[in-house]
């Protein structure tokens, strides 16, 4: 008998058998392959922001320019608020009142779309163009513009009886992005950031009028963890202001992020120019702001490069630049490359604490000074300038008789305990300070008749200096120490 062999019997039993093998597996594999589709459209309808898209033309926006479209834009927004989605501003001039933004959505102005505010403050739900509470995970992108339609609010003169202020807001939110827009015309504060964590800024363009009043253009409070990337930046007023402040009691007790420190900070790769500071820490500086770096910054025609007002009584530490050329100029006579002081806010306010302030690989040009002071009974401490040029192109065009220190703000005066030495021959006028450092200086000063000292020191304790060179013009000293 032949043990092994197959009749046809068996043979066509294996072979159904096969056949039902081939159709489970197949099966398996199509269940399989359905299951996963399915998972990742189940992921993506729950995590991809941006998923589904809503035109604002597909609710009745018209690109015209003229047309009021405030209620078609905020139909849209709205959409997008219920279902994590995503607002396209296509190609074309939509003109509009306040918008109100939202959690988890995206603001996408696509290539050549532009947004323009309206000219009425009827057009106003609020004191603000655009209003964003509590908006986590909000990204705002793309090529196009958005205009503030600011002149429309000025006089000839520049004054104005009433505006949205501040333009552009972000309150109370984490995980924020902006990036590729531009902003221009913005009639007050442009684009303001409060009580926020996790901001991402990059790439973004801000154009104001010069001699536009309160144009910041980006503003930083009681923030935190908020990169600043690859922005240019012209502004009527400061470019990029870094500060804390004593908001309303009610917010600071309702808002979820109620820190009340600003504080890491990175802006890099920026071009910055401005009518007052293109960088400036103050002057709210009620709490305390520490570890921020500026790294990587052009500064031109600026009334101050970089400033530092403490007002409130403070704390400023833990503050790095490196790498920034500064040239001073504008519209104002008196300049500063650089700018650290402390002032009181009112006559009886506290003294506030300015320490462990660095300056790395600064390249300056001015017709101005540079100039560091704190009080008698609070000296700022642990300031640090290292491999630093200054090149003074006119001696005598900045200290005049009449030159005040400046205080940061119109509001604030100058008070009988104000301490002020704006005035002092000096190029770099140092006061009241201590652990002050200075490594490979070199100050040139290119013409000017009046006597003018490289440095002039006032109550400096704890000097440390290698390698400081420079010139004066007339038979001063390089460096005086007022006794």
């Amino acid at each position: 008998m032949f043990h092994n062999s197959f009749s046809l019997f068996d043979l066509g039993y294996y072979s159904v058998c096969s056949f039902k093998n081939r159709l489970r597996i197949t099966y398996k594999r199509h269940y399989i392959f359905l299951v996963m589709v399915l998972v990742v459209l189940a992921l993506i309808s729950c995590n991809g922001k941006g998923f589904k898209e809503y035109d604002i033309q597909d609710f009745g926006a018209v690109s015209d320019g003229e047309t009021l479209s405030t209620e078609a834009i905020q139909k849209a927004i709205n959409r997008a608020i219920e279902t994590k989605g995503t607002v396209i501003i296509p190609k074309g001039k939509f003109y509009t009142g306040s918008l109100t933004l939202g959690p988890n959505i995206t603001l996408h102005l696509k290539d050549g779309a532009e947004l323009i505010a309206s000219s009425s403050m009827q057009n106003y739900s609020g004191s603000n163009f655009i209003f964003a509470p509590e908006a986590d995970n909000l990204t705002i992108k793309g090529k196009g513009v958005i205009n503030g339609n600011g002149e429309s609010f000025f006089d000839q003169n520049w004054n104005y009886t009433q505006r949205p202020q501040p333009w552009i807001i972000i309150q109370d939110a984490k995980n924020v992005s902006i990036s590729g827009i531009t902003l221009v015309n913005s009639p007050a504060h442009c684009l303001v950031f409060d009580f926020c964590e996790n901001v991402k800024i990059d790439s973004l363009t801000i154009k104001n009028n010069p001699r536009s009043p309160n144009t910041d253009g980006i503003d930083i409070t009681n923030s935190k963890n908020v990169l600043i990337a690859n922005c240019n930046i012209s502004t009527g007023d400061d470019a990029i202001c870094i500060k804390n402040k004593r908001g309303s009691q009610h917010f600071e007790n309702t808002s979820k992020n109620r820190s009340k420190y600003t504080e890491d900070i990175l802006v890099k790769n920026c071009i910055l120019e401005s009518d007052d500071a293109a960088i400036k820490l103050g002057t709210g500086s009620a709490y305390h702001t520490k570890n921020c770096r500026f790294q990587d910054i052009t500064i031109k025609n600026s009334r101050y490069g970089i400033a530092l007002f403490m007002m409130d009584g403070g704390i400023y530490s833990d503050i790095n630049f490196k790498n920034i050329t500064i040239k001073t100029g504008g519209r104002q006579k008196d300049e500063y490359g650089i700018f650290v002081d402390t002032h009181r806010r009112d006559s009886l306010s506290e003294i506030g604490t300015i320490r462990n302030i660095n300056f790395k690989d600064i390249d300056i040009t001015t017709n101005g000074l540079l100039y560091f002071s704190g009080y008698p009974e609070k000296e700022i401490s642990e300031i640090t300038l290292e491999n630093v040029k200054v090149a003074v192109l006119d001696a005598d065009n900045t200290i005049t008789a009449g030159w005040k220190k400046p205080k940061g703000n119109k509001k604030i005066k100058h008070w009988n305990n104000t301490v002020s030495y704006v005035q002092s021959p000096g190029s770099i006028i140092v006061a009241h300070a201590k652990d002050f450092k200075i490594k490979n200086l070199m100050i040139h000063h290119q013409q000017g008749k009046m006597d003018r000292h490289g440095m002039y020191l006032i109550d400096v304790k704890g000097l440390d200096t290698a390698n400081v060179k420079g010139n004066t013009l007339n038979k001063e000293s390089f460096v005086f120490i007022k006794k």
